[in-house]
């Protein structure tokens, strides 16, 4: 298949920018303009297009045997979609190649990656067109862009040359899906449901601060925040910041965790509307999908590779993986007429993967012959049979089962049942949280020597000398090599002061041996569920979105409509070729709306 090689140069200015929008507001704003594009054809000629030429020109070369290539192919993908009315039939996209072959800890855009390759800068000059239409730009500074932008289609084709020889073959095809969620969106969403969220949402918030009878200037400000809490007697902890000690008052800080349980109601409350009024997740979510709506379908945003598990991460400022199950929010995207919106899902797929590869063979035989997978070691914490009707202990056990497998202390899991995320909200004391953890460690031994077995790769890892089997991954150097040839990159992995650490782009991390079984876990349900994408649209089905082990497929209204649910079900439930002995399970639902 030929290659052509594509570069928009568009407008902007101060406010009208990607900067300051979402992608998908930018290019499908009144004010969008492109400039030209630059685009190298499949000979290694390349050019400079504008207005009708360049629409003739891209109507001419995006055939059936082409593959467009671009870096941020999810730009350039909607440009060409929205505006020039063209879908090519293979998307080929450097940014998400990098994003898997360089790691999280490095910048992944075109002027860096061309640094890092050694390739050269760009030479765009995008401060002196800022703000100017092309027919105000002198012919000289036109010329000037044109340049800029061939050279950029250069850079992003040997960017792709150096990429490719280690870019796994089977993974070309996910990010093509994952490219045309966004540049070929379907999804409607509902603006009249998104209007009445975001007013909810908005009356919430002035009910918390009415009883409180304090301002959310009073709880945005640090400083009135921290007068409110010393009135109730509360010490102020710190922690480092870039210009000294400041508030531990962070959503993610202990500190604010532990006043979340406080004793004093006033205090626990004052905390809780410092952060939801700080956080206005659900307001925004509902703003922006619901001006989006407007704008036309719902072009769902995805990184392909964007979490240094490999696994998908949201992007474009609305996180579609992160959609709360029971929310309102779910049930105002709906399929377009024609379809419905199915929703199959995984079943506790890292659970299974994690006790089938630590060898915990009584947790695998209950998965295997379809018992209750919860209710064990529920019955054994409150010494009596557990059953679904008990949804509170039951929700513990479920708990334990799936976050005590990653090395989960007893503080977390206590602040984890009060959250009710396994079920209803749960309130343990320090004693029974600590001995549910212990539980879980004593009745799963060999997961807890998985734990260990992990601790001394993380050795092998820091001495970036071995080339060894680990079950179904390769140790080579500082990568560990998944069974779809993608690496899990600890590149900057090292052994200071007593302690492995891992550095990112935000800072180090500390790393032990739980914490690598977790990233291998998550990392070999995301290979398995990118194996199931493509048998999926190699059947001719439409994948419009995912969420983490959950995938938004697209069913035509019908007879055959069960059967095609049917066959989804069945293909992530199918065990891998590269672990064919683990017992998977899916479940999956299908309506108007995305909702379970």
């Amino acid at each position: 298949m030929q290659i052509i090689t594509l570069d928009f140069e568009t407008y902007f200015d101060k406010e009208y920018s990607l900067r300051r929008m979402t992608t998908e507001a930018y290019v499908r704003d009144p004010r969008f303009e492109v400039h030209g594009a630059a685009i190298r054809f499949a000979n290694g000629e390349t050019g400079w297009y504008r207005g009708d030429l360049l629409q003739k020109v891209l109507n001419d070369v995006v055939r059936d045997d082409v593959a467009v290539l671009a870096h941020h192919a999810q730009f350039e993908g909607l440009i060409l979609s929205h505006h020039f009315g063209i879908r090519p039939r293979v998307w080929l996209d450097t940014l998400s190649m990098a994003r898997l072959l360089v790691g999280n800890h490095l910048r992944v855009g075109l002027e860096s990656l061309a640094r890092q390759f050694n390739l050269g800068a760009k030479i765009v000059p995008y401060n002196q067109f800022k703000g100017r239409h092309w027919i105000d730009i002198p012919s000289d500074l036109q010329d000037q862009i044109a340049a800029g932008s061939i050279h950029d289609c250069e850079l992003t084709f040997q960017l792709f040359q150096k990429l490719k020889a280690n870019f796994p073959i089977s993974e070309y095809q996910l990010v093509d899906i994952t490219i045309r969620m966004f540049t070929e969106p379907c999804l409607e969403g509902d603006i009249d449901l998104l209007a009445d969220i975001w007013i909810e949402e908005a009356d919430r918030k002035q009910d918390m601060l009415m009883e409180l009878g304090v301002s959310a200037d009073d709880l945005q400000s640090s400083a009135r925040f921290m007068q409110l809490l010393q009135a109730e007697g509360v010490d102020i902890e710190y922690k480092n910041g870039k210009n000294g000690n400041i508030p531990a008052f962070g959503k993610n800080d202990e500190f604010m965790k532990e006043l979340l349980d406080d004793d004093d109601e006033r205090v626990s409350n004052l905390v809780a509307c410092r952060l939801g009024i700080k956080s206005t997740a659900i307001q925004t979510r509902a703003e922006r999908l619901g001006f989006m709506a407007g704008r036309g379908a719902l072009c769902i945003y995805l990184r392909y590779a964007g979490a240094a598990t490999t696994r998908w991460a949201g992007g474009d400022h609305c996180n579609f993986q992160n959609l709360k199950r029971g929310h309102r929010l779910r049930t105002a995207i709906r399929a377009p007429a024609g379809y419905v919106l199915a929703a199959p899902d995984a079943s506790q797929i890292e659970c299974r993967f994690l006790n089938y590869l630590a060898g915990q063979q009584d947790v695998i035989d209950r998965f295997k012959s379809g018992g209750d997978p919860y209710v064990g070691i529920a019955s054994e914490f409150y010494g009596r049979p557990i059953t679904k009707a008990d949804q509170n202990e039951r929700g513990t056990g479920k708990q334990a089962e799936l976050s005590c497998g990653y090395g989960c202390g007893w503080e977390k899991f206590k602040r984890t049942a009060a959250l009710g995320i396994y079920g209803p909200p749960i309130e343990l004391t320090d004693h029974e949280a600590a001995a549910f953890v212990k539980l879980y460690r004593g009745t799963h031994p060999r997961v807890v020597a998985y734990w260990r077995e992990a601790e001394s790769i993380l050795t092998k890892l820091v001495a970036a000398t071995f080339n060894q089997q680990w079950g179904p991954f390769t140790i080579k150097g500082k990568r560990i090599i998944l069974p779809n040839g993608a690496p899990l990159i600890y590149d900057t992995l090292e052994w200071h002061q007593g302690e492995y650490r891992l550095r990112n782009r935000y800072g180090w991390q500390k790393m032990y041996g739980a914490k690598l079984v977790e990233n291998v876990i998550q990392a070999i349900a995301r290979v398995h569920i990118g194996d199931c994408m493509k048998a999926i649209r190699n059947e001719g089905l439409r994948i419009v979105g995912m969420s983490h082990d959950e995938l938004w497929v697209l069913i035509e209204e019908g007879d055959g409509a069960e059967d095609d649910l049917q066959f989804l079900i069945d293909v992530i439930s199918s065990s891998p070729p590269w672990l064919p002995n683990v017992p998977l399970a899916a479940e999956g639902k299908m309506g108007k709306v995305y909702a379970k």
